[in-house]
């Protein structure tokens, strides 16, 4: 019977370091790889003496137990590593460390402008036109303002006369277009196209002069021998006006030209 109870009291210690370390782990993160100290687990003594019924009551413990609790001012980084880094108190000369940390720094000294005589600015024509100008754009803002419903008449009867226009425009289209005559349009240009105008008046009612090619043709009036063959070089000069256009060239070019 003793060892039947040795073995649950040993379960009861289990079970309570087991939810120990599970509060542990549920804490916030640690700040350093020192584990904080933990409450030691009391022992409970156990009386071997047992009643006749055949029931048991385990006593109270006399030692309170405190349980981690979740604000730990002491946070500790429980890293699974291998080899520990070692932990080194620092030395006592620590003149480099402060110096590094707070540095001295030179403030430079602060020098007042000087008082320079500069010329004046003489802005009043330019004030006055600003100010002629900004009334100008109030009178117009209120001018708006009072005659907003003539303005907008205005443009209305603007719109509308714009689309009488163009509705009169499109019936006249299709005025025309319905008393169009595919037929008497083609005889009327065949007809254009066969007549000889030998009056005096053109079809526009302008008098109408004949053109110098009615009465000659182009070697009359160059006086050359008529033949089909056209000289692709009429017009080149010969050697001889050669010499003498480059002659007059340069000429003009000493005279005239920038040096």
């Amino acid at each position: 019977m003793s060892r039947a109870i040795s073995r649950l009291v040993e379960a009861c210690n289990r079970l309570s370091i087991t939810q120990r370390s599970q509060m542990h782990y549920l804490r916030p993160p640690p700040a350093s790889s020192i584990l904080p100290p933990c409450p030691v687990p009391s022992t409970i003594i156990i009386e071997q003496r047992f009643p006749t019924n055949g029931s048991y009551h385990f006593p109270q413990p006399s030692v309170s137990i405190d349980l981690p609790s979740l604000e730990n001012p002491q946070q500790v980084y429980t890293f699974p590593t291998l080899h520990r880094s070692p932990m080194v108190a620092p030395g006592l000369d620590i003149t480099e460390i402060l110096e590094k940390l707070a540095p001295t720094v030179e403030k430079n000294s602060v020098i007042a402008p000087g008082n320079s005589n500069k010329a004046p600015m003489w802005l009043s024509p330019r004030l006055l036109t600003i100010r002629r100008k900004k009334m100008k754009k109030h009178k117009r803002r209120r001018r708006y303002d009072r005659d907003f419903f003539k303005y907008q008449k205005y443009h209305r009867e603007k719109k509308l006369k714009a689309e009488r226009e163009f509705q009169k425009r499109m019936k006249s289209l299709l005025t025309e277009l319905e008393a169009f005559d595919p037929e008497k349009y083609v005889k009327d240009t065949i007809r254009m196209a066969n007549k000889e105008w030998q009056d005096e008046l053109a079809p526009t009612g302008r008098k109408l002069y004949p053109h110098w090619s009615r009465f000659m043709s182009l070697e009359q009036l160059y006086g050359l021998p008529k033949s089909e063959y056209i000289d692709k070089r009429s017009g080149l000069p010969t050697p001889e006006e050669a010499e003498q256009i480059k002659a007059l060239k340069e000429k003009y070019a000493k005279l005239y030209r920038r040096k």
